[in-house]
């Protein structure tokens, strides 16, 4: 990027260019709309939707509450840090977009290979929630005597891609405003949960209740819903840094995606787990209401539906960015890269079943893609680059840019993300649920996570790889804020 152009970036007035806010040029100040309240909101919303209704169904498979709780908070907090550091420093410090902040470890177009991934990532997730806001539709309509048939389900995701859709090309600011109001009425859900599940079942019979599928091994039990808490914080990968790329500090920018998509998710997660135990269902689309009443259960699913429908807004957003790194796409209007984003969502109208059923093979492909990326980033970050970044070698396609590497691609990086595949699925198939012996001592997503970052930080240290910056050019070099 020549300087006269970086130096224009630097003078926008907020708001008034698209190419920073609907596109990739970095975020100035004045641009980013997540303060305090807004982040923690946002960060809440995201991290309460149904995703952690159904980890939390899952992990009933395995574990009852006590153990289970144990596992899936720490799970979740341990995978949501070492996903979130880099990113969150890195993004908010410079006002990155975050395919753009990845170029430093994968190289130009590098990155460019980690879109598809990220699509999947954050499409998979946002066709999971539409199809469990159409269940809702669905359920709620059978409890009024109805007689529906499986096509309010496609109904009822069609309408969520057209509200997510209509949320989504307004802005980061609409995105807040909404999920400003979802996220007080979220909290006082999850604790109207808690009172009724303690009150119509008892703790006791709560903390008694038995695991409803665990394997005979109580070990393996233990270790598979550690991994799925594990997974399930690195899965955040693919929304940290566009969270973090609009919050005007740094403090903003870490203890919300630490505090409640680690720790509140797993505290949520907790929650959906008692009430799988109790009730015996993997859908909380199914329980709302026997937990609730008709009243309360239909003011439960309403708010679900919100956080759903304000977590699949997120998405297609986060989504929408990384599409701008597409030739043909990267001057277009924002709704049509909107419209192309959610395109792939439209399978879940005509199919929604088939594919709601693959949400667990779903959650730990994000361990085994998720973990080994973070694990290079964290190491590129923090140990190569001493969190320190060019913003005009970012946008810089010239080959002799720092991160340009060979025709464009870091292999040390990407190759990285291939053996990170290897050794999640040597560890665990979390298709068949078989498992090596190390499992029980190491989950696959931190093997996943450490051993392609110890041979990412060797490699380019061997190779000699210019990573430090150079102390006479500061300029370009200073954060974005």
């Amino acid at each position: 990027m020549r300087d006269d152009a970086l130096e224009a970036a630097r003078v926008r007035v907020a708001h008034e260019d698209p190419e920073s806010v609907f596109a990739r040029l970095p975020l100035l100040a004045g641009e980013r709309d997540y303060d305090t309240f807004r982040a923690h909101g946002a960060c809440f919303a995201y991290a309460i939707a149904t995703w952690c209704f159904l980890l939390g169904s899952y992990a009933a498979d395995f574990l009852g509450a006590v153990e289970g709780t144990v596992c899936l908070i720490a799970g979740n907090v341990i995978g949501t840090f070492l996903c979130t550091m880099p990113l969150s420093l890195g993004c908010q410090r410079y006002g990155l977009e975050q395919m753009d902040f990845c170029k430093t470890a994968f190289g130009q177009r590098g990155s460019h290979v980690l879109i598809l991934f990220y699509l999947i990532n954050m499409l998979g997730w946002s066709g999971l929630l539409l199809v469990m806001f159409g269940n809702g539709i669905f359920n709620l309509a059978a409890e009024f005597g109805l007689e529906p048939g499986q096509w309010l389900v496609g109904t009822g995701v069609a309408l969520g891609i057209w509200i997510s859709y209509l949320i989504a090309t307004r802005g980061v600011h609409r995105l807040g405003v909404v999920a400003g109001w979802v996220t007080p009425s979220l909290a006082l859900l999850v604790l109207y949960m808690v009172y009724r599940l303690v009150s119509v079942h008892g703790w006791d019979n709560i903390a008694a209740a038995a695991p409803l599928d665990p394997t005979p091994d109580p070990a393996i039990n233990y270790a598979i819903v550690l991994e799925l808490g594990i997974a399930n914080g690195f899965s955040w990968w693919g929304g940290i840094g566009f969270l973090a790329r609009n919050t005007r500090t740094q403090r903003n920018s870490v203890y919300p995606e630490i505090l409640q998509l680690g720790l509140m998710s797993g505290l949520v997660s907790s929650v959906a787990l008692f009430a799988a135990l109790t009730i015996g269902s993997d859908d909380p689309t199914e329980w709302m209401i026997p937990l609730g009443g008709l009243f309360m259960g239909t003011v439960a699913l309403i708010c679900i539906g919100m956080a759903n429908i304000t977590a699949v807004s997120l998405s297609i957003f986060a989504s929408g960015l990384a599409l701008r790194h597409v030739p043909f796409l990267r001057m277009r209007p924002w709704w049509q890269v909107i419209v192309v984003t959610i395109i792939p969502c439209c399978f879940f109208i005509f199919w929604a079943q088939e594919l709601y059923d693959l949400g667990a093979s779903f959650l730990a492909y994000n361990g085994t893609m998720y973990a080994p990326i973070a694990g290079i980033v964290f190491v590129d970050f923090f140990l190569l680059r001493r969190q320190r970044v060019c913003l005009r070698s970012i946008f810089d396609n010239d080959p002799k840019g720092d991160y340009w590497y060979w025709k464009g691609f870091n292999l040390l990086g990407l190759g990285g993300i291939v053996l990170g595949q290897f050794v999640y699925f040597f560890l665990f198939d979390p298709i068949d649920l078989e498992t090596h012996w190390l499992f029980t001592y190491v989950p696959a997503s931190l093997g996943a996570f450490i051993v392609p970052a110890l041979m990412y930080w060797v490699g380019m240290r061997l190779q000699g790889v210019k990573v430090e910056p150079d102390a006479a050019d500061t300029r370009l070099r200073l954060p974005n804020i």
